[in-house]
């Protein structure tokens, strides 16, 4: 069209009310298009990347160089490039950068509005200007919170004081816990369906297990990544896109929680540095009723064990379950309030705080049920606080991203080390009869269960 119109560039632009630079962009784009078909007729696409594990390292570490809001200059890119291509026993790079930023469109210049912009002094600021910019956007269903949380999913009782403490980044242990991906909404109408992060992709305990009522992804060292993190956040664009639905997401600015291009229904807005354990929700008591539920259902197992004369052993796929009953069990209430304990409300606030209808977990019932059974909880209270403390994620060095970058290249291992969890078949007669003496179980008097 423009070619056609006899006009300069600039009268073209003010014609037809486009910016100039934007004009200028749209041709530039066009004709390196234009350049690549010329040049690659005989391709039906630029060619891929050589080089490409050192590609995708370079592309994850820019993620996380962006989520921290750091400066990436040509000279900066060159330099990791030459890291990662170390690191990984590649050639030398002859005009690979330059490719590399025409693959994923890249352009260095500052990112505004992220999470990196704030300090410990602008969480006045955030709350009057930000968060109330957020509510009088958006309803209360339509406002999110997202954050990870590490469980040591199989630790019991009597190993409370052998883990007191630990923060699991790597080693014997990490092969204990997993991390969890929690997300509701303000007024705790819809819990998104948790992510669970292992150590193996491919758990013995998942072989012949068809469906799983969450979902599941592994690293070797069962934490957050940028990759998954993206992957995540796409799939539940997607889904809020279905349902026609614009939404905004908070979450803190751990180095994991990367930027995310292209979003059309969700808008993901950073909390502050170093003030989640004031204005993060789920950290004003969401994770820790969730964690409460998670052990008292694991410690209510271990007693029907305990009377059946077997040892309990919990699986991967065990805690899966586990984690998807005590996410369900989380109240609308218990979540509500915490939103509002995070300063979540409307201006002005005009609603009272709901009656919690949290209960107590009887874990002190629970610890008398165990101790009449010869078994005990050393401190009940550190049982239920173990894994508090557990990482979740880890700054993005070279090796971690190149470690990362090969197990995505691999098919994901089997050799988990709980082959004891590994479910033995069940035949469809079994099943059956099970299901007759859970019917027969269910019409006894509640008074008369010897629970």
């Amino acid at each position: 069209m423009f070619q056609n119109s006899n006009l300069s560039k600039a009268a073209f632009a003010k014609a037809n009310s486009i910016p100039r630079t934007t004009f200028n962009n749209i041709l530039a784009a066009k004709l390196c298009s234009s350049n690549a078909q010329i040049c690659d007729q005989e391709r039906k696409r630029q060619r891929l990347s050589p080089y490409e594990n050192v590609d995708k390292a370079l592309l994850s570490w820019i993620k996380y160089a962006r989520s921290q809001n750091a400066p990436i200059s040509w000279n900066i890119l060159k330099e990791k490039s030459l890291e990662f291509a170390n690191e990984l026993g590649e050639s030398s790079f002859v005009g690979w950068l330059q490719r590399f930023n025409s693959r994923h469109n890249l352009s260095f210049k500052k990112l505004c509005g992220e999470a990196a912009d704030f300090d410990s002094s602008s969480l006045k600021e955030w709350k009057d200007v930000v968060l109330r910019d957020i509510l009088e956007r958006y309803e209360s269903a339509n406002v999110f919170n997202v954050d990870e949380c590490g469980l040591f999913y199989r630790i019991l009782p009597d190993r409370t004081l052998c883990f007191k403490g630990e923060k699991c980044v790597g080693g014997k242990k990490s092969k204990e816990r997993l991390t969890v991906l929690l997300a509701a909404n303000m007024d705790g109408s819809e819990k998104i369906i948790p992510l669970v992060i292992g150590k193996f992709l491919k758990p013995r305990c998942m072989k012949n297990c068809k469906s799983l009522p969450l979902f599941y992804d592994a690293n070797s060292k069962a934490w957050m990544t940028a990759d998954i993190w993206e992957k995540t956040l796409r799939r539940w664009d997607l889904n809020f896109s279905k349902q026609k639905r614009k939404v905004v997401l908070i979450a803190d600015n751990c180095t994991a929680h990367c930027t995310v291009d292209g979003l059309k229904s969700i808008e993901l807005v950073f909390l502050p540095p170093n003030s989640t354990c004031v204005l993060q929700p789920l950290d004003q008591g969401i994770i820790q009723n969730f964690k409460a539920t998670y052990r008292k259902l694991l410690l209510q197992d271990m007693i029907s064990a305990i009377d059946r004369k077997e040892q309990l052993q919990v699986s991967v796929l065990n805690a899966i379950f586990y984690i998807d009953q005590s996410w369900n069990m989380v109240s609308q209430k218990t979540i509500a309030n915490c939103f509002r304990h995070a300063e979540f409300h409307s201006y002005p606030e005009s609603e009272e705080l709901l009656e919690d209808d949290y209960e107590d977990l009887p874990l002190t019932e629970l610890a008398k049920k165990l101790r009449n059974r010869d078994s005990a909880i050393p401190d009940e209270n550190l049982y239920t606080k173990i894994d508090e403390d557990l990482a979740t994620n880890s700054e993005a060095s070279i090796q971690d991203i190149v470690s990362s970058v090969l197990n995505s290249n691999a098919e994901g291992s089997d050799d988990e080390d709980d082959s004891e969890c590994e479910k033995k078949s069940v035949s469809t007669s079994d099943a059956l009869k099970a299901i007759d003496d859970l019917r027969c179980f269910l019409l006894i008097p509640k008074q008369q269960m010897n629970i």
